[in-house]
């Protein structure tokens, strides 16, 4: 019945530490995006499943594409992810984690309706479980405040969690 924010500079290795963590654990949902090999990747934290998000060359590719800064991100990739994370809403896990909030979220792109729901569902004090959302640390405040993130508690280490 919490809002946690893990946060931390940007490469310092959230995705990891948090995938570490996820295999400690039990009724655990959502989604992860590990750099893997210089690339980033969703990583399905109920199946395991693993996809590109990233798309390194644009020039050779005719997907539908979403740019932020000089990343480029197939947007059929986040479509597939915002439906994991909102099936795994329905399920009601312990923990849903949504890994990585950052600017395009906050241009209303990316995981922006994924953690709109979220956020309506874990704000209300009746709800089952955790949300665990990961923020760079230059963008936590922001962050919190765009989605009203009500009694959000920011954690730097994973150990603080219960």
């Amino acid at each position: 019945m919490s809002i946690y924010v893990f946060s931390g500079p940007v490469q310092s290795g959230k995705s990891t530490e948090l995938l570490k963590w996820c295999n400690q654990r039990e009724r655990i949902m959502g989604i992860l995006m590990p750099d893997i090999l210089g690339c980033r990747k969703i990583f399905n934290v109920k199946s395991n499943e693993i996809f590109d998000i990233q798309c390194i060359d644009a020039t050779k590719t005719a997907e539908l594409l979403i740019t932020i800064g000089k990343f480029n991100f197939y947007a059929a990739a986040f479509e597939k992810a915002n439906l994991i994370l909102t099936d795994a809403l329905l399920e009601k896990p312990d923990w849903l984690l949504i890994d990585e909030i950052g600017y395009l979220e906050l241009d209303g792109k990316g995981f922006y309706h994924s953690l709109v729901n979220a956020a309506e569902f874990y704000n209300n004090n009746t709800s089952y479980g955790n949300l665990l959302i990961t923020v760079r640390d230059s963008l936590c405040e922001e962050v919190i405040s765009f989605f009203e993130l009500k009694n959000s508690q920011v954690i730097h280490q994973l150990e603080n969690l219960k």
